[in-house]
């Protein structure tokens, strides 16, 4: 499979600058060291194999701390330092709905932020989910990235977030769209953006029921019991895990709830 061109990358992250115009702010008075100190980082005992963790300046699309990135994908962490977004660009499946994910949840992501109640806007996760990279190798595989920020502007837009970038191909099928979540405070206001529908909505990737459902399932129950809590027949249980499934093209069930909490939809 062959790789983006260079002036596609370069057109890519042009786009990607353009997402994040707006933001604007001081450089960091902290060090990058802090900053992983306060996450945690350094205590993680269970840092995933396949996960790139990252610190990204926003104004600049340029990173200030990458890690694992030769575990997860056999590239040295320097070139990412060296290169910034444009490196991942050039990772990406160049198929045009994928190249466009990036720019377009990037826009989301600050779309949903001025969007939410500005009390909560500097407590949100953001997720994108579904884009599909290359390793080196040329061997596809889909991600899901999720940013916290870090520093913010006067109106309350990150301009330093932490990444984590992980590969969830063992989970999913064959995904043919891409989606953002993004949830402010404790979760009192979720918005959520799919590329088949290409707008945003304030409302979460399953209803309420079907979220009932889930949390129901990560304790193990089967359809029957699940049913008999909820009141429901075991036949609409049946067919909330399916819809459900087919939202996220979940392998199966136990991938569902592990995809839901990488998403931070169950807790």
């Amino acid at each position: 499979m062959e790789s983006l061109s260079d002036n596609s990358i370069e057109q890519l992250f042009r786009k990607c600058l353009d997402a994040v115009s707006l933001v604007a702010g001081s450089a960091s008075e902290k060090t990058i060291e802090k900053y992983l100190q306060e996450l945690g980082y350094f205590s993680l005992s269970s840092t995933l194999p396949n996960a790139v963790y990252q610190i990204l300046d926003m104004r600049t699309l340029t990173y200030k701390f990458v890690a694992n990135t030769e575990l997860a994908l056999g590239i040295h962490p320097d070139d990412f330092l060296e290169k910034g977004v444009p490196m991942v660009l050039s990772m990406m499946v160049p198929e045009m709905k994928n190249v466009s994910a990036i720019p377009e949840l990037l826009k989301f992501m600050y779309n949903s932020i001025k969007a939410a109640p500005r009390e909560v806007r500097e407590n949100f996760v953001a997720y994108g989910y579904g884009i599909q990279y290359l390793r080196p190798s040329k061997k596809p595989f889909h991600s899901m990235v999720q940013l916290i920020g870090l520093e913010f502007d006067e109106e309350g837009l990150p301009t330093l977030c932490f990444l984590i970038n992980q590969d969830i191909e063992h989970l999913v099928k064959k995904l043919d769209n891409y989606l953002g979540r993004a949830s402010f405070g404790n979760s009192d206001f979720v918005t959520t953006f799919s590329s088949n529908e290409k707008q945003i909505k304030k409302q979460d990737v399953f209803s309420d029921r079907e979220i009932d459902v889930l949390k129901m399932l990560l304790k193990g129950y089967d359809s029957k019991k699940i049913a008999e809590k909820l009141f429901i027949s075991s036949n609409t249980v049946d067919n909330h895990r399916k819809n459900m499934i087919r939202k996220l093209d979940a392998r199966d069930t136990t991938a569902l709830v592990q995809l839901a909490k990488l998403l931070g939809i169950l807790k």
